[in-house]
């Protein structure tokens, strides 16, 4: 397909099991295992001779930080609530987007392409066809584990992370903090992806992750674990402790993730080989 067909398609905004394993990594029993979870949800659950099962772009995205949690290490079940708790991941999904980056905002089609109008300069190179894909210090998010414990997430590579949970019972189970007492200092290369949007608000995407216990009915359904912090609680005081001087800290830089998922999607770079 080539690069403009595979943009009209992403803009379907419907992905399927294949197109999961081919961009993520994530072989196909993870995949169906990770629907068993219920940490990923699927738009159709039609199954059988000519079925197709269809996702979002959101559920793409979602399953592209599960698989590169889970490659270091971690359970998909523990890595499916990470990926499900992390502060903010609509903001990550929003500025991790090639419509965002690629598209200026018309309702205009070009004829020719079937596409909207092209940014004529992009604000970044993320989805460019001769740019290899790379690490960028002014928007990267990292999710980061200290000492196989405290999880917390780097929004700015000039700040300490943001804790949000504790891994427990050997690493085998996940516990969210809730609610989130700070928010973090998002880069100002962040904030102009999203001013970019016509109808946005920087606050909107904050404000939503407040507490995520006010929008969503699925964390029982999900076995999700929870515990109810002050600010000075001790594992708090414990976290940023072990984020000063870590004995063993793990790095997983989910934007370049989700970036490398879409370039492969897009067909920019090589599809994996894991199916």
């Amino acid at each position: 397909m080539d690069f403009n067909g595979a943009l009209r398609r992403y803009r379907e905004d419907r992905f399927t099991d294949y197109d999961i394993v081919r961009c993520t990594g994530m072989s196909v029993r993870a995949w169906r295992e990770l629907i068993k979870l219920r940490s990923v949800r699927t738009v159709t659950e039609s199954r059988g001779r000519g079925r197709v099962r269809l996702c979002d772009a959101v559920v793409f995205k979602r399953a592209t930080v599960i698989a590169a949690l889970n490659r270091v290490g971690l359970s998909l079940a523990v890595s499916g609530q990470i990926a499900y708790f992390l502060p903010f991941h609509t903001l990550l999904y929003t500025i991790c987007d090639p419509k965002v980056i690629l598209f200026g905002w018309s309702h205009d089609v070009d004829s020719m392409t079937g596409l909207p109008p092209r940014r004529v300069k992009p604000v970044t190179d993320w989805f460019d066809p001769d740019t290899p894909a790379k690490a960028d210090p002014r928007t990267d998010w990292q999710i980061k584990v200290y000492d196989g414990r405290f999880v917390g997430c780097m929004y700015n590579m000039n700040d300490g992370p943001e804790f949000f949970g504790d891994l427990r019972d050997g690493g085998t189970s996940f516990v969210a903090w809730l609610p989130l007492h700070r928010r973090p200092r998002f880069t100002k290369a962040t904030e102009d992806i999203v001013s970019a949007m016509p109808y946005s608000r920087f606050i909107d995407f904050v404000e939503q992750w407040q507490d995520p216990r006010k929008f969503s009915k699925e964390l029982k359904s999900l076995g999700c674990k929870y515990e109810i912090h002050t600010p000075n609680h001790p594992l708090h005081m414990a976290a940023e402790v072990a984020g000063q001087s870590p004995v063993l800290k793990v790095t997983v830089n989910i934007s370049l993730a989700i970036r490398k998922a879409l370039r492969r999607y897009l067909g920019i770079e090589q599809p994996s080989t894991n199916f």
